[in-house]
């Protein structure tokens, strides 16, 4: 018999195997497609991203958004600036809520089931390794709460559960601004050390149906109707 030494003590290999899945990462290649070398001249300086202004976040968030996990993909930067204007777009949501009015205890529905939406997603997407759609969870969620937030920020309480949760949840991308949001939200511990958010089931079902309207075969508008409509 052979034992391995594991944080809980000594594990008999004839009990349940610790690890449940083995997942080969993919590469980053060169923008030739070739493996990153130095004797080949082809690897990346994060230098001329930084001389742009692009901070360690924005590269970072890229990173992760560039491919699924266990794909390979050439590196190429033309999608730093969209994950930069993302950042710029969260950062610029949370500041002006705090310029705001003081908390109420009115609930926002639409933005609860915004918030509870991307909790439930980005949840979902990390235990599986789905790393990519995570950030495009939360892009999702952002774009939603602008839109939302035409009719001003209603419902203040929901607005701050939501702007904290999405915080949280962009914290393993983007840890410098996330913590730099977390703070400015009033919390005096690390964003990295929060509980995780969870998300309530009542939230995630939906109330309306979207229908294409189709003529002839072709898609010629969508209607909004409940989900009960016979």
């Amino acid at each position: 018999w052979f034992y391995f030494f594991a944080d809980q003590g000594w594990i008999d290999p004839s009990k349940r195997e610790p690890v449940g899945k083995l997942v080969y990462n993919g590469y980053i290649l060169a923008h030739d497609g070739n493996k990153m070398s130095k004797s080949k001249g082809n690897t990346v300086n994060p230098d001329s991203l930084i001389k742009d202004g692009y901070g360690a976040d924005s590269v970072r968030l890229f990173e992760m958004f560039i491919a699924p996990y266990e794909q390979n993909t050439n590196w190429n930067t033309n999608g730093v600036p969209g994950t930069y204007r993302f950042l710029q777009r969260f950062w610029t949501l949370v500041q002006e809520f705090l310029e705001s009015v003081e908390d109420t205890e009115e609930q926002n529905e639409v933005v609860l089931r915004i918030a509870h939406r991307a909790i439930h997603d980005v949840s979902e997407d990390l235990d599986g390794l789905r790393f990519n759609t995570a950030v495009s969870s939360l892009m999702s969620a952002v774009n939603a709460l602008y839109k939302e937030k035409v009719r001003g920020f209603v419902g203040t309480n929901s607005w701050r559960f939501a702007l904290e949760s999405i915080t949280q949840l962009l914290a393993p991308f983007a840890p410098h601004m996330s913590e730099e949001l977390w703070r400015d939200l009033g919390h005096e511990t690390s964003v990295h050390v929060s509980n995780w958010p969870r998300h309530q089931v009542a939230y995630l079902v939906e109330e309306t149906v979207t229908i294409a309207l189709q003529v002839n075969g072709k898609v010629r508008s969508e209607i909004s109707v409940p989900v009960d409509t016979t």
